[in-house]
């Protein structure tokens, strides 16, 4: 009943990927996705997302991207809008077109010139407080040894 009809002259199903974005997702331009969309590789969005978007890849959203989500991924290039929460494990790069309205957390970051970010901004592993206290007391022990100390 189910016998091998397959033909020899017909190889067997291939996914084919486009060859610019290296067998990335894509949700185009004129495409609108709502809801949670988690993926486990490389994710380039040129449409619009409502909802949550996670993946352990890089995500690359386009300049005319709008994302209306809480983001995650392990890896970001941002040219168009995100509003929503942003965090990427490792580095974010903002391009010049990016604007981001909502907190950003990530390890390493690359802001150009022109990108707008509203809304707070973490980078790094280390305790700011502790940094800026840092700063501070290396600053107070610069300060001129003519004024007078405080009682």
């Amino acid at each position: 009943m189910f016998s091998s009809n397959r033909r020899p002259d017909r190889p067997e199903y291939e996914p084919v990927s486009a060859p610019s974005t290296n067998g990335a997702t894509v949700i185009a331009r004129g495409v609108k996705v709502e809801g949670d969309f988690m993926s486990q590789g490389d994710v380039v969005i040129d449409g619009e997302v409502n909802g949550h978007v996670m993946t352990s890849g890089l995500l690359t959203v386009g300049t005319d991207a709008k994302l209306k989500a809480e983001v995650a991924a392990d890896d970001a290039v941002i040219a168009g809008l995100v509003e929503g929460t942003l965090t990427v494990k490792k580095r974010l790069e903002l391009k010049a077109t990016a604007k981001i309205l909502g907190d950003v957390t990530c390890e390493t970051a690359s802001i150009e010139a022109g990108a707008i970010l509203h809304g707070k901004c973490s980078i790094g592993q280390g305790k700011p407080g502790k940094e800026a206290s840092k700063q501070h007391q290396a600053a107070a022990e610069k300060t001129p040894a003519d004024k007078p100390a405080a009682e």
